[in-house]
């Protein structure tokens, strides 16, 4: 069948046929939609949840995949994302071990260190450089640091090339490669014979690992209905303290009491097993809709007492094992990725856009500082280098509870105000479930800092942590999924901008955060930091109530198929 275009999305897509094409009788058996605002919906009707966006007749559409594939598919996106990223984060926070290996010192030597005495049991005084031997002409410590921040560096630059490829070529092929880079670098890092290759296979894997920032919550809003989101993002989210704990316990023994490759070994090896699973539960998600369709307009004729159409096989083509693991099988549109592109950098300036961006910065620099310093602080209590992997303990506590208010209780009170708004859904109904986490983050900069500087014991530090992380974590999750929903025809750019400017910021500021500490203290810092939550928490009663307004201004409109028509006649 011939492939037909609708006059507000420039790009077709094969066996399409909508109503706006044919005569205007036909139009008044489809189910109109008002005239809306960029990202309002209806998501109840009658009392009745609808699917939104509304999938299409096509069995090709991801939307129309049951319901175990697509768990399954992202179940595989969970174990690739959180591996990649825990592989990150536990090699990062053994930049004492590096020290030692590349000023030639066998790195087990930490485990005689007596960090109390060389600190005063004060872990804001505990020199890295102190580790090294005397007679020792160590590496300086600023190219050590890179092993730990070139990959989140890398990750924030990703974006900007992997979602418009994945525009132009498919969201399957791109991630597939993305998760071949993160598994290849690895083991690429194992092998490396010197910190210049290092460095390299660092980047290699920073590149590869890129991905979780906006590739995989591009290709959740592919596959779910936005009353599923939360629930979905999430998991995604909360997986990565499961394995961060996982590895990041067994990191410094490993490190101190065998050899820091191994956790190369490792975490590639798994790598290639998650790069596996992709290959055989990811399907192409890409799916071009129209803006009514992402609003949940009924352009195709729905049943009744059905929310959805029924699949036609017989004039779409069915759904195929080429479907499932084919590539490349939707064609190629770099021209949608040139726009892509276009569209990322007009929308950096969005209102709420920049909002997002900000309100990530701040959590991630205040997580990467507690990072930065909590090891220290706590060798400085007599712990021994091989056991502060447990210092990852808060990020699997964190988890847990990011699946819980991150997803099932966000997806529950966000679908509440919708309710209460008489079935209406704006994207700022999200901003409700970001109280809570934004006082988690006050109140864990305060914790934090106040057990730091006042020496308090561990367990204070690690509940600071804890609360910290989970700030961070659930306000990243929930604001994927609110700026997804401000601007469904433009995901992809707004998930650029905001994964990646908030990494790039974060990058300039985190790495200054042990000069500001050792300048200001603990607590002085990290009351900088809460203090810039609360003001950036003005934000959310802001765009709660004027969203709408700045999401029409920059935005514009959704028109029904009736009010095209009106529009398209001259009519008001």
């Amino acid at each position: 069948m011939a492939a037909r275009q609708s006059k507000n999305w420039p790009l077709p897509r094969e066996g399409v046929i909508r109503p706006a094409d044919g005569d205007a009788s036909s139009l008044e058996s489809y189910e109109t939609a008002e005239t809306l605002v960029v990202g309002t919906t209806h998501l109840y009707e009658d009392g009745q949840l609808r699917l939104i966006p509304m999938p299409t007749p096509d069995p090709k559409d991801p939307l129309n995949l049951p319901p175990w594939r697509k768990w399954f598919a992202i179940g595989a996106i969970c174990f690739f994302g959180s591996l990649g990223l825990s592989a990150e984060i536990v090699i990062g926070a053994l930049l004492p071990v590096f020290l030692l290996e590349y000023s030639g010192v066998d790195p087990r030597i930490l485990n005689d260190v007596d960090f109390v005495a060389r600190s005063g049991g004060d872990g804001m005084r505990l020199n890295p450089m102190s580790v090294v031997p005397p007679g020792v002409t160590p590496v300086p410590i600023g190219r050590i640091a890179l092993l730990a921040a070139i990959p989140a560096l890398g990750n924030g630059i990703a974006s900007y090339f992997l979602v418009p490829l994945s525009v132009a070529v498919g969201r399957r092929p791109v991630l597939l490669f993305a998760a071949a880079c993160a598994w290849a670098g690895g083991l690429w890092a194992g092998f490396s014979t010197s910190l210049k290759h290092h460095l390299a296979a660092r980047a290699i894997q920073g590149l590869g690992v890129g991905a979780v920032e906006a590739l995989i919550p591009l290709i959740v809003h592919d596959m779910v209905f936005i009353h599923q989101r939360n629930k979905a993002m999430s998991l995604v989210i909360s997986t990565q303290g499961l394995v961060i704990i996982a590895l990041g316990v067994a990191a410094p023994y490993i490190a101190a009491n065998y050899s820091w490759r191994w956790l190369y070994y490792i975490t590639s090896g798994f790598g290639i097993l998650a790069w596996l699973l992709l290959i055989v539960g990811l399907p192409e998600t890409r799916w071009k809709r129209s803006r009514e369709e992402l609003s949940g307009a009924r352009i195709y004729p729905v049943p009744e007492g059905k929310q959805r159409p029924d699949l036609e096989p017989e004039t779409y083509g069915p759904r195929t094992l080429w479907t499932d693991l084919g590539v490349f099988q939707f064609g190629l549109d770099w021209k949608g990725a040139g726009v892509s592109m276009l569209n990322t950098l007009r929308s950096t300036v969005f209102p709420a856009v920049v909002w997002c961006v900000l309100a990530n910065s701040v959590f991630i620099i205040a997580n990467q500082a507690t990072q930065q310093i909590l090891s220290f602080a706590l060798l400085a209590q007599g712990w021994e280098f091989q056991w502060t992997g447990l210092s990852t303990v808060p990020f699997a506590v964190a988890g847990l509870m990011v699946f819980v208010f991150g997803g099932l209780v966000a997806d529950r009170v966000s679908n509440a105000v919708t309710r209460w708004n008489n079935g209406a859904r704006e994207p700022e109904h999200h901003l409700v479930n970001l109280v809570f986490p934004l006082l988690s983050g006050v109140a864990g900069c305060f914790v934090f800092g106040h057990a730091g500087d006042s020496n308090q014991h561990w367990a204070i530090l690690l509940l600071g942590a804890t609360l910290i992380i989970f700030g961070f974590l659930t306000t990243m999750t929930i604001l994927n999924v609110f700026i997804i929903e401000c601007y469904p025809m433009w995901a992809g750019p707004v998930l650029v901008n905001v994964s990646s400017l908030r990494l790039i910021i974060a990058f300039f500021f985190a790495s200054q955060a042990t000069v500001w500490i050792a300048e200001r203290g603990l607590l002085s810092t990290f009351a900088i930091y809460a203090e810039i939550m609360l003001v950036l928490s003005l934000g959310i009663p802001g765009l709660f109530f004027f969203g709408k307004r700045l999401r029409q201004w920059t935005g514009g409109k959704v028109y029904g198929v009736r009010d095209r028509k009106r529009k398209e006649a001259g009519s008001p």
